[in-house]
């Protein structure tokens, strides 16, 4: 077992709840469990969205194994109102104060918690528009007055104060938007580590933005989980506007994690080189109760993803007809929820698929489908380094991918694990599916190399990566505080 340096280590991501956001929430209680299972430390796990109910969150996450007793999960939210005191010494006198709105003419909406106690009030306007939201302390007193900011993706870089009231619920100081509250919070979450050194692995964008722009007393990394590019992804497209400003900010972070090397070498093509960008990919997960390959249902093909826009289902729907002219029994078992579940499910029946092609929601154990399915397909229009991908390997079960920004080609030996496929490319996709699911022994030979390289890339070498990671940047960042 890789063993890390002597530190304090915190995982910080924007939200974190079971069966939202994909595969970034899994991946991020993934690196928390790899930091304990094989890097010999168990990290702090922070969120920043306001919520009260981390307790029960991180006894979900135990319930469906992204967790174990140990694991140490804290919220923003939930630090604050169990101890405002903190927050309210820093506020208080810091500038000048802003008049207290007028009232009168709004509606107000209250929240409660698991236990009953009110937590949250939501002030609107006749219009029934959220104005502002004020969180409270344990006791039910007025703690912070966060503005409702609305028609911006970027809401997290609004010159938005946020008032902090003391026990008489009077504003005694504004923090200067969420960047501030962020770093309040995690400078004093750091301050009471007992380490001399810190490090905060951010997998937000949002957050690591905000968390570089101002001074900080740890080293601070961060995770890229997605293409940053728009379409069509290639190294010079336009900018995401959200992955612009976090790389007007990457200077000031101590390193930043690629999951592939194609995503690195476009950034660096485009940005320059920079010494502390590395390549640390997600592992794949050992799996003990893998299903022989005898027992993969030939005719059985499986998706695992979220029904939006990025994830293109509909090109894997639309060739199924064709499929199904050569390959009559071929049925196509979509696992996951979104907004474009209805007009996927008008697509299936227009097209006289229903029952070869069918839709079965969100699932828990959805990779769990993998162990006996021929093959998994992915036709996303980009990605990061898809999780279902490794999920697949670790079972056996070949790929067939659209071969785009970023991940499938680092991680599928095309026509031997599976196969790549140009994106958008019907004939080639079909071609692909008749090739993993058309013989017997060709997906028997495909599985068992899929296991093979499942097995080389396990959660020890991306730990050793890690490890090699923080060992230089704490060479060079004890007893020193960042001021940038």
């Amino acid at each position: 077992m890789t063993v890390f340096p002597e530190a304090a280590y915190f995982i910080i991501a924007s939200r974190l709840r079971p069966g939202l956001d994909g595969g970034y929430t899994v991946s991020a209680m993934r690196r928390a469990l790899d930091f304990e299972r094989h890097g010999g430390v168990v990290p702090t796990i922070l969120t920043v969205e306001f919520a009260p109910d981390v307790d029960e969150l991180r006894d979900e996450f135990f319930s469906i194994g992204l967790a174990t007793p140990r694991t140490d999960m804290r919220n923003l939210y939930a630090d604050l109102r169990a101890n405002p005191t903190p927050l309210r010494d820093f506020a208080r006198g810091s500038g000048e104060v802003s008049p207290t709105p007028d009232d009168s003419r709004t509606e107000q909406r209250i929240s409660v918690d698991s236990s009953g106690r009110p937590w949250r009030i939501h002030t609107l306007d006749l219009d029934g528009v959220t104005r502002y939201t004020d969180y409270l302390d344990a006791d039910g007193r007025r703690l912070l007055r966060l503005p409702f900011i609305s028609g911006r993706v970027d809401w997290h870089r609004a010159d938005a104060q946020i008032d902090v009231f003391d026990e008489d619920e009077a504003i005694i100081g504004q923090l200067a938007g969420f960047g501030a509250l962020y770093r309040f919070w995690v400078e004093n979450v750091v301050a009471a580590s007992g380490f001399e050194r810190n490090v905060v692995v951010c997998e937000a964008k949002q957050v690591g933005e905000l968390l570089a722009e101002g001074p900080r007393s740890y080293t601070l990394v961060h995770t890229v989980h997605n293409a940053h590019t728009l379409p069509p992804y290639s190294w010079d497209s336009p900018m995401d506007g959200l992955w612009g400003g976090w790389f007007d900010r990457i200077d000031d972070m101590d390193a930043v994690i690629w999951l592939t090397g194609a995503q690195r070498a476009d950034a660096v093509r485009r940005f320059a080189e920079h010494a502390n960008w590395v390549v640390v990919p997600h592992p794949t997960e050992p799996m003990t109760d893998r299903a022989p390959s005898r027992e993969r249902e030939l005719n059985r093909v499986v998706m695992v993803a979220r029904l939006v826009e990025q994830k293109r289902v509909e090109d894997a729907i639309d060739v199924w007809p064709t499929l199904l002219e050569r390959v009559p029994d071929a049925k196509l078992d979509i696992y996951g929820d979104g907004p474009l579940r209805s007009e996927l499910e008008s697509r299936i029946t227009e097209l006289g698929l229903v029952g070869a092609v069918v839709l079965h929601g969100h699932v828990p154990d959805a990779a769990s489908k993998l162990d006996t399915a021929a093959a998994l397909l992915l036709t996303s229009r980009h990605e990061g380094q898809p999780l279902v991908i490794l999920e697949a390997l670790a079972r056996g079960c070949p790929v067939i991918a659209y071969d785009v920004h970023y991940g499938p080609a680092d991680m599928i030996e095309n026509h031997r694990s599976g196969v790549l496929v140009e994106p958008g490319d019907g004939g080639a996709l079909v071609e692909a599916l008749i090739e993993v699911i058309g013989d017997r022994d060709r997906n028997s030979a495909m599985s068992a190399a899929a296991l093979e390289w499942a097995n080389a890339h396990g959660p020890d070498v991306s730990m050793q990566l890690m490890s090699q990671l923080f060992e230089g940047l704490l060479a060079v960042e004890v007893g020193r505080v960042r001021t940038r």
